[in-house]
């Protein structure tokens, strides 16, 4: 089984609620996600963005059902090396909380042979944003510029400093988009209050990907306008330059943490409503098929952690 297939039978044994960022329950967005050394991380990671990573993952679920975080537990298992400097990895949860206004309430400690880190996140919702409301018409949007994260990925362990200054301004962005997220809870909380948005997602998979996930729910399709959606500053001149795959990056790149939404709303609007910029990139149709304006089916292909090696 791939990923997809994973959850879907996991739905089927345990519950319906398996279908969202989040399990609502009773008022209640719960969710939890893992870091796992050599996985999601490398030893060379520095620990405070692997601990603001963690949380960052699940904040961003909360976001993506419009809910306002609330409480954390956190669950460490810890190898020698790390329980060397668990100070820094917990000094540095502490200020992430501190940040995004999240309680640690509790979570265990376990000895381990690689670091890893499970965040069971909670937050309070009134209105969840759902992936299963899009309606054919809908206008689709980013909520920001796509394709840092995936290039930043790329450019980790990478020797610039041959490179002219713009060019190692640009690689630092990128890879600081990567290690070091941001959720948009700000945005997923106004997002819930206005009527007109109908469904939403986190890009965490990468662009292509999640957009099925949405559809999949939605029991619709997609048409993207390739030239609107939003690019990390410079990638196409620098990326490129560097080497980088622009339209993988920005297509499959996975863990933007971009929300992915869709609503009646025309692009100004939206945007006054939520007083940011957002971004229109397409619009929902009720074709089942996923595709790109003028270039054919976009087909999903962002991380799946069970995803066989092509072996042609």
């Amino acid at each position: 089984m791939n990923e997809a297939q994973l959850v879907t039978r996991v739905r089927e044994l345990f519950s319906p609620r398996i279908a969202d960022d989040a399990a609502v329950v009773d008022g209640q967005a719960l969710t939890t996600d893992m870091l796992i050394e050599d996985v999601d991380f490398t030893r060379a990671t520095p620990l405070r963005f692997v601990a603001r990573k963690a949380l960052a993952v699940n904040l961003s679920d909360l976001a993506a059902m419009g809910a306002s975080p609330a409480y954390a537990l956190i669950a460490i298992g810890l190898p020698e090396w790390a329980y060397a400097n668990v100070d820094e990895l917990l000094t540095s949860f502490a200020s992430a909380a501190k940040e995004h206004a999240i309680e640690i309430v509790g979570g265990d400690f376990s000895r381990a042979d690689k670091l890893t880190i499970a965040i069971t996140a909670i937050g309070r919702v009134t209105r969840p944003l759902l992936r299963s409301g899009a309606k054919p018409g809908d206008r689709i949007y980013l909520s920001r510029p796509v394709g840092g994260a995936g290039a930043g990925l790329a450019l980790i362990g990478r020797d610039l400093s041959a490179q002219s200054f713009v060019v190692r301004e640009f690689a630092s962005s990128a890879i600081a988009r990567h290690l070091d997220p941001e959720p948009e809870v700000a945005l997923g909380l106004a997002l819930a209050k206005i009527d007109q948005v109908t469904a939403c997602i986190d890009v965490s998979d990468g662009f292509s990907t999640d957009l099925h996930h949405l559809c999949d729910a939605s029991h619709c399709g997609a048409e993207i306008e390739r030239e609107r959606i939003p690019l990390f500053p410079d990638l196409i001149t620098h990326g490129a330059a560097l080497g980088i795959p622009v339209r993988d990056v920005v297509m499959n790149g996975g863990e933007e943490f971009a929300l992915l939404f869709t609503s009646s709303l025309r692009e100004s609007e939206m945007s006054v409503r939520v007083g940011r910029p957002v971004y229109s990139i397409g619009r929902i149709t009720s074709a089942r098929d996923v595709v790109i304006k003028g270039q054919g089916p976009l087909e999903p292909r962002g991380f799946d952690h069970f995803r066989m090696p092509d072996r042609s």
